[in-house]
């Protein structure tokens, strides 16, 4: 099977120009090596797309040759049947597919239906598109919390409609939403798409070169917290992730981001460790020489306390907390993606 090599899972708000992202950067896109996963391929409003039902899903192959299809309740299925209809056909294999999530969903759970394609080796990604002229109740942070923080890129939509107060005011927020991500301000359509899918960051550092490091300073919202965890013992991988698994049982719906490196007994190499919301990556070896581990921690509504008293206890773990209010300081973690 022709796997890509690259997934993205696109989610936001209702109404946060998800699908007119989408439109652009099909629109023109000229290799005809694009895959769009959609609730609904008419969503996606594209002159000259041919719709047709394979293997049990609709989709729409465009006239630039790249495809939509819809979801359907099995998305690990929609992928290999939207991989495997191209090489039935001929076509030369996509090089990215992109899954179009509703309004409600939570990266996180997206992620997780994912795993069964684990072995594929896609490299996953998450962007988030948030509205220009948008304002995040009460009752919609959790989830916004939960999208922007899951979020490798943000991207503000909708700048046409605001003004620039409020673009400046929504690109403030999703800085202190989404701390790890990249925010894409770009006001004309067809390059914020393109910039928005790029695919020429590797992400992940190549032995020999400077670490690239990730700067957390200041502070940020009041209800989302950063917590950044170093020790210097190399750990057993059974306390670590005895450690970890009582850290996602306890917060719970309020872990938002978890991302850093760690040294085990036994392995020369650091380890990476990424998760959103409850789903956690397969850790994987990186190449480097890291002397302590470093380990952060994206929560809502938590206090340090909370992570301190976390079982079992980390040997010689050093605390703190960043980016909440009166927090200052800044912690430097080496950022692969």
């Amino acid at each position: 099977m022709q796997v890509p090599a690259h997934f993205f899972v696109l989610s936001g708000f209702l109404g946060s120009g998800k699908t007119t992202l989408l439109s652009d950067l099909l629109s023109d896109a000229d290799d005809g090596r694009v895959a769009v996963i959609v609730n609904d391929v008419g969503q996606v409003n594209i002159d000259g797309a041919l719709i047709a039902v394979q293997s049990g899903v609709p989709m729409a192959t465009l006239s630039n040759g790249c495809v939509c299809c819809t979801l359907t309740n099995d998305l690990p299925y929609t992928i290999e049947a939207l991989i495997m209809e191209r090489e039935r056909n001929g076509g030369a294999p996509f090089t990215k597919v992109i899954l179009e999530c509703s309004g409600l969903s939570e990266p996180g759970g997206v992620l997780r239906s994912l795993s069964p394609l684990a072995a594929l080796g896609m490299r996953v990604r998450v962007i988030t598109t948030y509205a220009s002229d948008q304002i995040v109740g009460s009752d919609d942070f959790a989830l916004a919390a939960a999208q922007l923080c899951a979020a490798h890129t943000i991207v503000l939509t909708r700048m046409d409609l605001a003004s620039a107060e409020q673009v400046s005011e929504a690109l403030t927020f999703v800085q202190e939403m989404g701390p790890m991500a990249t925010q894409i301000v770009e006001r004309d359509r067809r390059e914020r798409a393109r910039v928005s899918f790029a695919t020429d960051n590797t992400g992940v550092p190549a032995p020999g070169r400077p670490e690239r490091l990730l700067d957390l300073k200041g502070a940020g919202h009041p209800r989302v917290s950063v917590f950044a965890i170093q020790w210097d013992a190399k750990l057993e991988w059974t306390t670590f992730a005895a450690w970890l698994e009582n850290l996602a049982g306890y917060l719970d719906t309020r872990l938002l981001r978890v991302k850093g490196l760690v040294l085990l007994d036994g392995c020369d190499e650091s380890i990476l460790i990424q998760g959103v919301g409850q789903h956690f990556d397969t850790p994987r070896r990186i190449p480097g020489h890291e002397s302590v581990s470093s380990l952060v921690v994206i929560s809502r509504d938590t206090i340090l306390a909370e992570i301190e008293g976390m079982a079992p206890h980390l040997p010689g773990a050093r605390y703190s907390m960043l980016r909440s209010p009166g927090a200052g300081g800044s912690f430097r973690l080496a950022r692969p993606d």
